[in-house]
């Protein structure tokens, strides 16, 4: 087997369109960030690259909006992208762009190639028009249900909640993301494909070959070899974005799927020469990082292009894909409905390192996890800084108290327990190591964080202040230890690390050097990082937003509020407007469900026991989002003086309101509020 001498770790490319989240930012950037300074710590030829993804039909859609070209767009937001991700501690070695001349060429090369190797197909197919909007669209500004699953919101390439692959026609009921209107036609047009058919076999071997994927990678990989690779259309009928190099595709661009992953090697070349070391040398690593919506991606469609071209490439290794993270509530986040934390807007309002540590610290590895303030208020307020913080700040002022900051390893005499503490390292340093390298990065920042624990126990347990006997192993034990756990940590949160270092006189530190005890000269103590008040954090964030979630209930907020049950033909046509006595007419309460139970024979339909001061049922078409678990012990706004009814044979005497965000978002509550509460 050949030694890994380098390591590439490519993280996937954030669109233009908008600023990332904080999904968006566990899930790609800066886990990437964590396995390249774990590996260039380590000594490992590390490369880290990744770009702003700057083309695409998002982008189109959101330059009409604001009046611009896509390119001033993609450009502007760029910037903006690349500042933030620095103000993040995020480190790479080439951050750059899908626009770069570079990209554009190795792209129109490498598809050249594969046509020239007989994999690139065309066929005259109807594709999707929007009648209204008088533009062929791109599959993901198509939705409609899910043929397979029945999943009510899924895109016209793939539905992110079964995993499958789909042609936009598949689709049922499909409508305009654009317009959100159902004039939808397939007209005819040519396209280019990759045929994926006939790789199926080589990357069926591929697949085979790493079973150490974790599970969430492995399920939607398999799956989809399972239902049988086909051609698959690498041009679009769209105005931005790289022109198709085939003859006769004149007019044609290069579909963002097609062409982003390519990124990687084209960032590698642009600023190595070396590049080829690292995308054909047997002695290197890949790793990947993205949320799960991407895994098929990185697992088959980038593998398949790089089999196609018969260059020899080095295929992805390490696919170190995250489960989502949502918003409170399950919401998805949402820059427009001012839903959830962007990169911009935590950086307004706490250092990076808080952030850091949280998302690592709960990064979504097993499952889809929400944004929880007590869950932040735990890993920052008391594990960061009561646990490590304080324990450096307790070491550093007992050792300027006692020895002046001077803690050299002379004369000691060390007894088991402080042995015990100082092996423990070690034990502890090769399960980190373990972890990190399977990609489970939360797991090992809390074994990092538990060397923390175990050395505010030792010393209260030690109690130097009290024995002097034994004052002076206690606080070079303590100190090697606050060495250990800053080096060890470095990848996860640096500029704390740095500062620890800088404390103790250190620097240049290497992770070996986590399992070497020495001498010390302290500085002075100083407080590296502060506590901070949740509640008050929480309370900037909902002023930012400007909008609680009962406003929501009565304003546009660039998404229609609607309210979920079949939908009922409007015979009188067109919007209106009512006056406050119509409004005073609606009764909205608040109310909790106290179960929840599927209906047979709808994919929709749930039934709800709900308490709105009094107990009774309704019925709710949410089920393609919400499953009937999820939903007990929500507290929901409910239309509570509608007109009883029969849905599926099922009585409902309300109905609960929802948003619709490419599905129904829930309205909920700030906090806990009592049942039969009025909204006013």
């Amino acid at each position: 087997m050949v030694k890994i001498k380098k390591i590439l770790v490519c993280s996937a490319w954030p669109y233009a369109h908008n600023i990332p989240h904080l999904g968006n930012l566990i899930g790609c950037l800066l886990s990437g960030d964590v396995f390249a300074r774990y590996y260039r710590i380590r000594g490992f030829d590390t490369l880290y690259v990744s770009g702003t993804d700057m083309h695409g039909t998002s982008i189109e859609v959101e330059a009409i909006k604001q009046g611009i070209s896509p390119k001033e767009l993609a450009e502007k937001n760029h910037k903006i992208i690349k500042k933030l991700i620095e103000e993040f501690e995020i480190k790479f070695d080439n951050y750059t762009t899908t626009e770069t001349e570079n990209h554009k060429e190795f792209v129109k090369e490498i598809y050249l190639q594969m046509e020239k190797n007989g994999f690139i197909t065309t066929k005259t197919e109807k594709r999707a028009f929007c009648k209204n909007c008088q533009k062929f669209l791109a599959d993901a500004f198509i939705v409609g249900k899910c043929p397979k699953c029945d999943y009510g919101y899924a895109k016209g390439n793939q539905c992110e909640k079964c995993g499958a692959f789909l042609e936009a026609e598949e689709l049922i009921e499909p409508i305009c993301k654009i317009c959100e209107k159902s004039k939808i036609i397939f007209k005819k047009t040519k396209h280019w494909y990759i045929d994926l058919k006939k790789l199926q076999s080589e990357i069926a071997k591929y697949v085979k070959s790493h079973p150490e994927w974790s599970t969430n990678v492995k399920h939607f990989t398999v799956n989809w070899l399972k239902e049988g690779l086909k051609p698959r259309a690498v041009t679009r009928d769209i105005v931005w974005g790289i022109d198709a190099p085939f003859k006769g595709a004149s007019g044609k661009k290069i579909y963002v799927w097609a062409e982003a992953a390519l990124g990687y090697i084209s960032a590698t070349k642009e600023i190595n020469k070396n590049w080829k070391d690292f995308w054909f040398g047997e002695d290197v690593k890949q790793i990947y990082t993205l949320a799960k919506d991407n895994i098929p991606f990185h697992t088959l469609l980038f593998p398949a292009q790089l089999l196609a071209s018969e260059q020899d490439y080095h295929l992805p290794d390490q696919i170190a894909a995250t489960e989502y993270l949502n918003w409170e509530g399950g919401q998805k986040f949402s820059k427009t409905r001012k839903v959830g934390i962007f990169m911009d807007d935590a950086l307004e309002l706490l250092p990076a390192t808080y952030w850091r540590f949280y998302l690592l610290y709960n990064r979504p590895e097993g499952k889809d996890i929400e944004f929880s303030w007590i869950e932040f208020d735990k890993a920052v307020n008391k594990v960061l800084i009561g646990d490590y913080v304080n324990f450096v700040n307790r070491v550093t002022t007992l050792a300027d108290k006692y020895f002046d900051g001077k803690i050299d390893n002379l004369n000691l005499k060390l007894d088991k327990e402080d042995n015990e503490v100082l092996n423990g390292i070690k034990n502890a340093e090769k399960k980190i190591s373990e972890t990190i390298e399977k990609g489970f990065l939360s797991g090992a920042l809390k074994e990092i964080m538990a060397l923390a624990k175990i050395g505010n126990i030792y010393l209260q347990k030690r109690e130097p202040w009290k024995q002097e006997n034994k004052r002076k192993e206690t606080l070079y034990v303590c100190s090697n230890l606050v060495k250990a756990i800053s080096i060890l940590s470095y990848p996860f949160i640096p500029s704390v690390s740095e500062k620890v270092w800088n404390l103790f006189g250190i620097k240049n530190m290497k992770w070996k050097d986590a399992l070497k005890t020495q001498g010390f000269i302290c500085k002075k103590p100083k407080n590296i990082l502060s506590k901070i008040n949740v509640d008050e954090l929480k309370d900037k964030i909902e002023k930012r937003t400007k909008v609680t979630k009962g406003e929501i209930l009565f304003k546009k907020i660039e998404t229609d509020i609607k309210l979920v049950q079949p939908k009922v033909e409007n015979k009188q046509g067109g919007d209106k407007m009512i006056t406050i006595e119509d409004f005073g007419k609606v009764e909205l309460k608040i109310a909790t469900i106290l179960e929840a139970e599927a209906i047979e024979g709808s994919d929709k339909l749930v039934k709800l026991q709900i308490d709105v001061g009094e107990k009774k049922q309704i019925v709710a078409g949410i089920r393609t989002i919400y499953s009937p678990e999820d939903l007990v012990g929500k507290q929901i706004v409910v239309v509570n003086n509608l007109q009883p009814t029969k849905l599926k044979g099922v009585d409902s005497n309300g109905m609960l309101l929802a948003a619709n965000d490419n599905g129904p978002v829930l309205l909920t509550v700030d906090k806990p509020v009592k049942n039969g509460s009025k909204v006013s």
